[in-house]
């Protein structure tokens, strides 16, 4: 595990590959792009996608700013606030396409395994998560 920071100025790194625009996404994350959707966007996807750091959007669809409408939530569930945010893209900005991304190995499923078994180990914060995960297994 790296100290808070080393990961501080890791991020602080990125952001300014980002804005000197040497980032790996190139035109997709240009200054004159940034500018473009500084006042609006027009997402044409919904991804709603897993928390895990090994599955962004728009990495893995090689997708730059703009381009796509990501929820990301450990688990990929669904609660009433992500409901409300697809629902939003698809009011606010026409989106007609909502993909449910999975992912293998998910670490949110793991855990529901495992307080199913033991359900005190865990917070009450993430039963928020386990519960809505454990009907489904």
């Amino acid at each position: 595990m790296i100290p808070a920071d080393e990961a501080l100025e890791r991020l602080r790194d990125g952001n300014r590959r980002f804005v000197a625009e040497l980032g790996r996404n190139g035109e997709l994350s240009s200054e004159s792009r940034r500018r473009s959707l500084a006042t609006r966007q027009q997402p044409f996807a919904i991804i709603l996608g897993c928390s895990d750091s090994r599955v962004p959007a728009e990495l893995i669809f090689d997708q730059g700013l703009g381009d796509l409408f990501v929820i990301r939530v450990a688990g990929n569930i669904a609660a009433p606030s992500q409901i409300g945010s697809i629902e939003f893209a698809v009011e606010r900005f026409g989106v007609r396409l909502v993909v449910v991304l999975g992912h293998s190995n998910c670490g949110a499923i793991h855990a529901t395994l495992e307080a199913l078994d033991r359900p005190e180990a865990i917070s009450p914060a993430l039963h928020a998560i386990v519960d809505r995960i454990a009907p489904a297994l």
